[in-house]
């Protein structure tokens, strides 16, 4: 499980690290233990003693006195702490005295470097080292920049004595200090202000030091950090390192300190800094602590008194573990001379045995709850204030005399309570950086924010209630940072503020209401922007292409953006482009090669693309190209082959074919075609072999004979990108699974995992099988257990990068772990589970499946409900919202609640009930069906009836559907790419009504419709390529009424029409290339209603129409060639039809008026020629 420290007190600590352990057996390792308190020891081991019987905890330390403190108590006798006999225990021993030479070598000599007279010296100095590898390096680090006889001898004949008998090692550090630059080494010390373990962001950390002076710029920060890097006095941070992501992603590194050195920091800077405990009862030494210029106050919880003996001197100010921060209003009316005051540690519990101290703030979850305090408003009495953090301190407002602070620097005021700013913010006319992210309730900035003409880094970041930005922002002439993701209530930017002349970074990521861009953009120095997740974001200007220092930029979910503008072509710097998830984008521009210089291309899920445009052949520079998901894309270019790809995926396109020309390209270093038709599928894999690229590691798990182990350790020394193991049923210790150390293998993107029969350990052994967080692809088959491990009850945490998961025949697996938590997660496939009866809100676990677009089912017997909202009822979010393709076989019994998802293609085989009963309600989904094959499905008349809920359906395949021979009525409409109608139509023997409409390419009818013997009415209309109909239409004995409309290219009607000997009306209508009608006609007994309308190319009527007895109503309407002939025997031949009309009028009343306008004619023909001649 995982426990959010974010602002935790020691008490929610303990709460939840009982719940969590309490029904559970564990293993926890306390690595590098170093607190020798007794009492503090003994709240830890009360926090431990959960836990069911078994369960252990590894400790290791320096100290051999933790060892003792941890071996009595509750804890020791229950056996949880197992001190290892003295003579088992391991001591790791040093390094000898070469080995050191040979770490400090790599640092301290370049190869171009004389050697001669420097490595015996180089030899001695290593002696000094203690065997210690920190030291080794660090003194490297130093010989480095001194690289000269005269110096190394002076490192050589140094001594240091710190009167420490017990710990020589920080006497060799403090000879690494002693020749550190002289400009570095304040920095340095001031590290003793954060506590052991600290972690803390670099530019924090450099803001800190340029508030105190010790550095003049930025760029004087990054080289000192560089310079402690380089010595190992600094490290990278853990929780930096293990956050995947983009390496072009533009991130801060945490920083933190190894104990020792923080050691030699406090130990140096010991008259410097003070430590006070509010709850101590110690002296404190008032004298020294006067002049101290550092001071950490640590348990603040309300004690007023302590802080007037705060030193008056001061220069920094840092509160740590202070739960509950309540400050009397003069707290600060001494402290004249601060100016670093952080609150950012305020509430961070009390954590004994943490080493990753977290006070980076830059998180927008775990926002403080607690009540609303007051800053003190005697902060303005500290006028020389330079940087402020008031990381998650519960104020609502600033103090009114704020705005005095005129030095101030630096304002952090991130995850506060604030809901706007004093208009006299603009006051603090030196303010370079001001983080106001994660206020949940700040709802307006000040108009006034443009006068703060310093300001180059601005921090929105979660300020969901903010609607606008002032217009005076472009007035920021100095802003180069802005973030502004996740200001969800933002709809538009002001219109002046494509002219932040110096802004690099720009992140608008989940501005999810921002439907537009400024039309003028002249952001000339723009490297970095992030228009991620703007769903109502339509088009980019046409002034986008000014960017043209642009790097990176990611549309990634870009819903509404369909096209490019063709000055985005212009963006001849563009290294990494991200357009996944764009699902209206129809095309690239023409011109999109002209990007000479991009190296990455992500187009994942882009599925109404179907080309790639010829210029894209110019991209030499390319090596990623992501078209994974583009559902669209048929067709790769022969070309492809001469782009210098290193890495290539096509899963999930329906690409038909792979052009050869990939086999050429050697440069190939990965190759991913998962989810393709088996043809392309078989040829990647060929085109893998071929340019040697790694393949599939298959290992079956055996007995390993005299060993008593499995094979499965083997993989332990294992390398590789995808591996298969299988038969892990005879893995029959489980421990042997923890020994293959899957988890380490950061390099494995595809596992699959599978059993074969009963295994005792199922789950125990896929406990210990934990995959890297980097993979991509897990397979699981043949797994027995009911449940699954507990790692996979969080396994969006563990498996954070997964975009393919397939679970094949878990034959007793009763219930899912929370899958669809998986933040990455495109493909689902499970087969053969048939415990599994519900998919609920437990499957979703509290979110949605944003990027699920692949569901496939098969043989889910038993599987009968999947819940798409919380609740499987109306009015909620849609869970699956942008689904491309869903395919069901074999499951009769699935329904989807309230609605399925609203996927591009639906293939459904043998699952009838998936269809919707009540179409889609109102939720929304950026998908839309247009594809539907059905296979072997008893479809009911009223089942057929819900296609209607389908509206945007292009194109239908029905095979082998049974259940139809009782349908009745049957519409076929808008189909543009339906060329023939299936023969199956044939089979529908008890169809009554049949419209067939605005179908262009249909060319003509099946025979099969002779079969239709119950058809009483047939429609044909907007068949603009229909030119015959079948002789066969003749045996629709029953039918009564027949509608041909809009068919230009029809010539003529079949003389079998005359078989129709029950059709009543005939409509015949828009018809242009019909120029007869059949004799035939006049067989038509029972015709009652005739119709003829704009038919132009119609002249006469057939001599056989006088036959019609029945015939009650002829209406012919703008058929002009045939209106002219119905004058004399044409008008005998019509004059037994009661009712005849044209264009509107009854006969003898259009005859009249034809008359009157020919003698109306005559006369004045007559009247002309007299005045002619």
């Amino acid at each position: 499980g995982s426990i959010n420290l974010d602002n935790c007190t020691l008490q929610f600590l303990h709460d939840n690290l009982k719940k969590e352990l309490a029904t559970t057996r564990y293993l926890i390792v306390l690595d590098d233990l170093w607190e020798e308190d007794g009492d503090k020891l003994e709240e830890l081991k009360r926090m431990l003693q959960y836990g069911y019987k078994g369960s252990r905890i590894v400790v290791t330390t320096r100290n051999q006195s933790v060892v003792k403190a941890l071996s009595t108590g509750f804890l020791a006798k229950e056996g949880k702490f197992c001190t290892v006999p003295e003579s088992d225990q391991i001591s790791l021993g040093v390094l000898l005295p070469d080995d050191c030479w040979e770490l400090m070598k790599q640092r301290a000599l370049g190869p171009s470097d004389d050697q001669s007279g420097l490595q015996e010296i180089g030899r001695q100095i290593a002696m000094k080292c203690g065997g210690i590898p920190l030291v080794a390096n660090a003194l490297g680090q130093v010989m480095f920049k001194l690289r000269t006889l005269k110096a190394w001898e002076d490192i050589r004949d140094t001594k240091v004595d710190l009167g420490l008998r017990e710990n020589k090692t920080l006497e060799c550090l403090m000879l690494s200090y002693n020749y550190m630059k002289i400009e570095f080494k304040m920095c340095f010390t001031y590290l003793a202000a954060f506590p052991k373990g600290f972690v803390v962001e670099k530019y924090r950390l450099i803001q800190q030091w340029s508030a105190l002076g010790y550095i003049q710029t930025e760029d004087d920060g990054e080289r000192c950090i560089n310079y402690l890097l380089g010595m190992s006095f600094l490290h990278i941070s853990r929780s930096s390192l293990v956050s995947p992501g983009p390496a072009h992603a533009r991130t801060s590194h945490k920083l933190t300190m190894h104990d020792l050195v923080h050691d030699l920091a406090s130990i140096i800077a010991s008259n410097e800094f003070l430590v006070l405990d509010a709850n101590s009862t110690e002296p404190r030494g008032w004298n020294r602590a006067r002049y101290c210029r550092h001071a950490r106050l640590v348990n603040y919880q309300d004690q007023p008194k302590v802080l007037g003996d705060l030193p008056t001197m001061a220069r920094s100010l840092h509160f740590s573990y202070s739960a509950k921060l309540e400050l009397p209003q003069m707290a600060f009316a001494q402290s004249k001379y601060i100016r670093v005051l952080d609150f950012s540690g305020h509430s961070i519990g009390r954590q004994s045995t943490s080493s990753n101290l977290d006070l980076s703030g830059s998180s927008v979850e775990g926002q403080s709850t607690s009540s609303s305090v007051m800053m003190p408003s005697s902060i303005h009495k500290s006028k020389l204030l330079r940087y402020l953090d008031a990381t998650s301190l519960p104020i609502t407002s600033l103090p009114k005399s704020f705005h005095t602070l005129k030095y101030m620097q630096t304002l952090i005021l991130s995850k506060c309570s604030l809901e706007t700013l004093p208009d006299n913010i603009s006051s603090l006319n030196k303010l370079c950086h001001l983080d106001l992210s994660g206020n949940l309730s700040l709802n307006k900035l000040p108009g006034s924010l443009g006068k703060l003409s310093k300001l180059s880094f601005l921090n929105l970041l979660g300020c969901s209630m903010l609607q606008e930005l002032p217009e005076s922002i472009y007035e920021l002439i100095c802003l180069r940072h802005l973030d502004m993701s996740e200001c969800h209530a933002i709809k538009k930017l002001p219109d002046k503020f494509g002219t932040l002349l110096k802004l690099i970074f720009l992140n608008l990521s989940g501005c999810s209401k921002i439907t537009k861009l400024p039309d003028n953009l002249t952001l000339q120095s723009l490297e970095h922007m992030n228009l991620s997740n703007c769903h109502e974001l339509e088009s980019l200007p046409n002034s986008f292409g000014n960017l043209q220092k642009l790097v990176f930029l990611s549309l990634s979910d870009c819903y509404k953006v369909s096209l490019l503008p063709e000055s985005f072509c212009k963006l001849i710097h563009l290294k990494f482009l991200d357009l996944s998830d764009c699902h209206d984008l129809m095309e690239l521009p023409e011109y999109f090669g002209n990007l000479f210089e991009l190296d990455s291309l992500n187009l994942t899920s882009c599925c109404k693309l179907q080309v790639l445009p010829d210029s894209f052949c110019k991209l030499l520079k390319l090596r990623h190209l992501n078209l994974s998901y583009c559902v669209r894309l048929e067709i790769l270019p022969s070309w492809l082959g001469g782009l210098m790809l290193q890495f290539l995926d096509i899963s999930g396109t329906n690409i038909l074919d792979l052009p050869d020309s990939i086999r050429d390209m050697t440069t190939l270093t990965q190759f991913v075609a998962m989810l393709t038709y088996p043809n392309v599928f078989d040829k990647a894999q060929d085109i893998k072999k071929h340019l040697n690229l790694p393949e599939r590691i298959v290992h079956k798990v055996h007995q390993i004979k005299n060993r008593g182990c499995s094979s499965i350790v083997e993989l332990a020394q294992l390398t590789c990108h995808e591996l298969e193991v299988a038969e892990l049923q005879n893995v029959s210790n489980s421990e042997d699974a923890e020994r293959a150390k899957l988890r380490d293998k950061s390099d494995l993107q595809l596992l699959d995992l599978s059993w074969e029969g009963q295994g005792e350990e199922g789950k125990s052994v896929l406990e210990r099988l934990i995959p890297p967080r980097t993979l991509e692809h897990l397979f699981l088959s043949g797994y027995m257990s009911t449940d699954f491990p507990n790692w996979m009850s969080h396994v969006s945490t563990y498996l954070p990068l997964l975009i393919d998961l397939s679970l094949y025949n878990l034959g007793t697996c009763d219930n899912l772990p929370p899958f669809g938590q998986l933040p990455n997660l495109r493909n689902l496939f499970m087969e053969n589970i048939p415990n599994i009866r519900k998919i609920g809100k437990e499957f979703y676990g509290g979110g949605g499946c944003t990027k699920l677009r692949y569901i496939k089912l098969r043989s889910m017997d038993n599987l009968a409900e999947w819940w798409t909202t919380h609740s499987g009822k109306n009015n909620e979010e849609f869970l699956i919202p942008n689904l491309h393709s869903l395919e069901v076989t074999h499951c009769p019994k699935l329904k989807f609640l309230p609605y399925p998802p609203r996927s591009m293609f639906w293939r459904l085989n043998n699952s009838t009930m998936v269809l919707p009963e009540g179409g889609f309600g109102k939720l929304l989904s950026s998908a839309l069906p247009f594809e539907l094959v059905t296979l072997n499905c008893n479809f009911s008349p009223v089942k057929w009836d819900r296609l209607r809920h389908l509206p945007t359906l292009k194109t239908i395949e029905v095979i082998s559907c049974n259940g139809l021979t009782s349908l009745r009525k049957l519409l076929l409409s808008s189909l543009k790419d339906l060329m023939t109608l299936p023969e199956w139509l044939g089979n529908l023997t008890s169809l009554e009504h049949f419209y067939i409409k605005d179908c262009p390419l249909v060319t003509s009818l099946p025979e099969s419709m002779k079969n239709l013997t119950s058809l009483r009415e047939l429609w044909l209309g907007d068949c603009k390529d229909l030119d015959i109909l079948p002789g066969c239409l003749g045996q629709l004995i029953s039918l009564e009424k027949l509608t041909i409309k809009d068919c230009p290219n029809l010539t003529s009607l079949p003389e079998s029409m005359e078989n129709l000997t029950s059709l009543r009306e005939l409509w015949i209508k828009e018809c242009n290339g019909l120029d007869v009608l059949p004799e035939g006609l006049g067989q038509l007994t029972s015709l009652q209603e005739f119709n003829i309308v704009n038919c132009p190319n119609l002249t006469c009527l057939p001599e056989s129409i006088q036959n019609l007895t029945a015939l009650k109503e002829l209406y012919i309407w703008g058929c002009p060639n045939l209106a002219e002939k119905l004058r004399g025997e044409n008008a005998q031949k019509i004059s037994h039809i009661p009712i005849v009309k044209v264009n509107g009028e009854p006969l003898s009343t259009f005859l009249a008026h034809r008359r009157a306008r020919g003698t109306l004619a005559e006369q004045l023909g007559s009247v002309f020629h007299k005045l002619w001649y």
